[in-house]
């Protein structure tokens, strides 16, 4: 597999907030610990147009699209479950919300979209 360079587009390290999994300790629950992982990544804000294809009620949340080599994780529910991953990108914390695999055996990458965390302008 190769791995894309993004040399047309430019890359950056990311700091990727993943949180690790959780376990229960004498019967009480215990959150895992919060792992720092830097990825290279291209981001770039979403189109308007792309935002108005968005249930109505996300419309208002503020997206970034975040192509890498490296996996970013949404939230998965159920007993082997875990978070999703989360970042800091200009003073504000996102949540990766959805992650797209394009493995086509060369240049494979990850697109994800991330939603602003809290209140949007």
């Amino acid at each position: 597999m190769l791995r894309p360079q993004f040399l047309l587009t430019k890359k950056i390290p990311l700091t990727i907030y993943r949180k690790e999994k959780g376990s229960y300790v004498r019967g009480v629950w215990v959150d895992g610990p919060e792992v720092e992982v830097v990825v290279e990544v291209n981001i770039q804000p979403v189109k308007p147009s792309e935002v108005q294809m968005m249930p109505e009620s996300d419309r208002t949340r503020e997206w970034y699209k975040v192509y890498s080599a490296d996996l970013l994780r949404t939230k998965q529910e159920g007993d082997n479950g875990w978070d999703a991953d989360q970042f800091e990108w200009q003073g504000h914390r996102y949540e990766v919300m959805k992650v797209q695999n394009y493995s086509m055996s060369i240049l494979d990458h990850y697109r994800a979209l991330a939603a602003r965390i809290g209140p949007t302008p």
